[in-house]
């Protein structure tokens, strides 16, 4: 008869596995509720999600889903597409009903409070990035923390109340995994609702597209672009339907009337010959720098495959050209290439505390001044040329070192072993 059968004893490591599952949820509610009181503690104006977020849900939370496009503050309207609208009209709807519509610091805590999920779904994604790029396991709570505790990240929430970013971000970054697996149809469902929360994301298609043709993959080219295509168009169909006017207004046709103001580069050159494919088209000028710089780089190295260090470092480079030649900088513009270069420098298989570092940290660093320098903006054509040839110089430094390092031969290190 076999005797009692002892106790099993849990070793040290699991033990510390159990520990950091007990912790990661404590870590993200502390996050959550860090995002909900930083807003109380430091937004003290009305930021771009009092002015047009807010109110356009408010539209649709009174019956109007439709509609949201009619808000206008002055000549301004809300120029973001309607994914992030859903989310942030339950949230309207919930400020409603605690009375809190008017109360404008309880209901900005309550909705940055709520879209701090998206950030932790962007660190979550962004984590994965980086061990596919390494091709093994990494420690994900501080890789996680480059992410969460960016300073770019909180200047577009807190600063500025650009709730959508996050959302955009993570859609961006599901969409590259998924590709990444050979799912081009659902990359492109992700990307295409990307481009629907935030149109500049259509930036980062380019060099995506782009990856795909050098590596000769036309048919998942072909496949992206469609999904792409197919999604945005059901998204807006029903606002176009009902409210063409506005929406070509809000989503195309109102940027050619902003003015070019301080924190550009074009301030500058206030009358230089191109003044008016400034004023007008200038988003031509940096989707155009986007597209030129990846298809170089691609060229310089043609017969690489679709690896990861390779494609953030394009999407880094791609999304550092908007705040570089856009008519009309802010510090919030800085999220997207920061997300994308830390993803490049931390996935790549040597070492982390190299040289590479810098990329993030300039663009880490240029969000701390230029949120500094926001309430003097937009600034006149004499200080304002300043400190938008500084800015734009450090975004082209940003592209020059993520440049350099993609092409660099260790970019194409095969990967070890697959992610956890």
């Amino acid at each position: 008869m076999a005797g009692p059968v002892a106790p099993l004893d849990p070793s040290p490591a699991t033990g510390r596995s159990l520990l950091r599952r007990g912790l990661v949820p404590l870590l993200a509610a502390a996050f959550i509720a860090a995002s909900a009181i930083a807003v109380l503690l430091f937004d003290t104006t009305r930021t771009d999600l009092d002015v047009f977020f807010w109110p356009s849900a408010e539209i649709a939370a009174h019956g109007h889903p439709l509609l949201v496009y009619t808000l206008r503050a002055g000549q301004y309207p809300n120029a973001n597409g309607p994914v992030s609208l859903l989310p942030l009209t339950l949230v309207a709807a919930v400020a409603n009903a605690l009375g809190w519509e008017h109360a404008l610091e309880p209901r900005d805590a309550l909705t940055v409070g709520a879209f701090a999920v998206f950030s932790l779904l962007l660190a979550h994604e962004a984590v994965l990035a980086v061990e596919a790029g390494r091709g093994e396991p990494t420690r994900r709570l501080p890789v996680a923390a480059v992410f969460l505790l960016a300073p770019p990240l909180w200047v577009a929430l807190v600063g500025f109340g650009h709730i959508e970013q996050p959302l955009e971000l993570w859609l961006i970054l599901l969409g590259v995994r998924l590709q990444g697996r050979g799912a081009p149809l659902w990359a492109g469902v992700c990307l295409g609702l990307a481009v629907m929360t935030r149109s500049v994301a259509a930036v980062c298609l380019l060099p995506l597209v782009l990856a795909l043709l050098a590596d000769r993959r036309w048919g998942r080219a072909a496949a992206l672009v469609g999904a792409v295509a197919v999604t945005a168009g059901a998204v807006i169909a029903p606002f176009w339907l009902a409210d063409r006017s506005d929406v070509v207004y809000s989503l195309l046709t109102y940027r050619g009337s902003l003015p070019t103001v301080g924190g550009s580069l074009w301030v500058a050159f206030p009358g230089a010959s191109w003044a008016g494919l400034v004023q007008h088209a200038d988003a031509l000028l940096f989707a155009g720098a986007a597209l030129v710089l990846s298809a170089a780089v691609l060229a310089c190295r043609p017969r690489w495959g679709w690896r990861p260090p390779r494609v953030y470092g394009l999407l880094a480079v791609a999304a550092a050209c908007v705040p570089m030649l856009a008519k009309t900088s802010w510090p919030y513009y800085l999220l997207d290439p920061y997300v994308f270069a830390a993803i490049w420098w931390l996935g790549r298989p040597d070492r982390p505390l190299n040289w590479r570092l810098s990329a993030p940290l300039l663009l880490a660093g240029g969000g701390i001044v230029l949120a500094a320098l926001e309430p003097t903006l937009p600034l006149a054509p004499g200080p304002g040329a300043v400190d938008g040839i500084l800015a734009s110089a450090g975004m082209a430094l940003v592209i020059a070192l993520v440049i350099a390092g993609n092409l660099a031969p260790g970019v194409v290190t095969p990967p070890r072993r697959g992610p956890a």
